[in-house]
């Protein structure tokens, strides 16, 4: 008898610790993720790791105040994720640094860009020679002024696929143009006669990006998504971020908090 109960209670210790060891390895193969981000898009992924988590997954956020640094920290491998710029924006990003970021379908959504303005509430009172601040990044730059051209402020050279101030045709009222970078735009609204900006970066200052004089045409050739490293194309959290973030509770959050800024696709 003592030596069945001897070789019960090796079972039973046999079982505890392979449980433990079990326990213990899935506690370290939980997939930890970090998405670079910039501020205009935080609260949406503070309010998106709760469902990662209920998926299995331990994701945070690292902030960036410029999105080009986000790109160049997934490139080097400092995150494993961007969520803060548009496609054009981050195949701009890949030519200029010899990079091949993808981002991963389905996209998420898209946000307007306008020209804007806290002196004149009109196209037509925007005087001869006022200054016009626009993004200094080439994708932004050229979006920029095709929504001055939209506006029938300048006229661009047709024959060029990305413009920049040196492809201004003809400019009628003379306008004076500083770059600069995009997320630095909305501040100069005080000094300048106007500022072409993405409406996310009007809302994160606390402005109605409603109030714009003129918008872009069609915002969803700029849609926004998951950026990240073709290796990482077929790995399951990838997925399950972009649903989380297209997930009809994110997007009620979303669409709250930020008062119907995105335009989902």
């Amino acid at each position: 008898m003592k030596l069945k109960s001897v070789k019960i209670l090796a079972v039973v210790l046999v079982f505890l610790v392979s449980g433990c060891s079990k326990s213990q390895q899935k506690s370290v193969t939980v997939k930890e993720i970090n998405v670079a981000c910039g501020e205009t898009v935080q609260a949406l992924l503070k309010e998106a790791i709760p469902y990662m988590e209920a998926k299995g997954y331990k994701m945070k956020y690292t902030l960036f105040d410029n999105n080009r640094n986000t790109l160049a920290a997934l490139n080097d491998g400092s995150v494993d994720a961007v969520f803060a710029v548009h496609k054009p924006f981050m195949q701009s990003f890949n030519e200029a640094a010899g990079a091949d970021l993808i981002m991963q379908e389905p996209y998420v959504y898209t946000v307007g860009m306008g020209l804007f303005s806290d002196k004149y509430d009109s196209i037509a009172a925007i005087p001869e020679g006022a200054t016009i601040t626009i993004a200094n990044d080439a994708m932004n730059m050229d979006r920029g002024l095709r929504i001055l051209e939209f506006a029938g402020l300048i006229v661009l050279n047709p024959d060029v696929e990305r413009a920049t101030v040196i492809d201004i045709k003809e400019n009628p009222k003379k306008l004076k143009f500083v770059d600069m970078d995009q997320t630095q735009l909305v501040r100069t609204l005080e000094s300048a006669d106007g500022t072409v900006a993405f409406f996310s970066h009007m809302k994160n200052a606390g402005r109605d990006f409603n109030a714009y004089l003129a918008r872009d045409e069609d915002a969803t050739q700029y849609p926004i998504g998951l950026v990240i490293k073709p290796a990482s194309k077929d790995e399951a959290w990838v997925a399950d971020i972009i649903a989380v973030l297209r997930s009809e509770p994110v997007k009620a959050f979303a669409n709250e908090y930020y008062g119907g800024l995105y335009e989902y696709y």
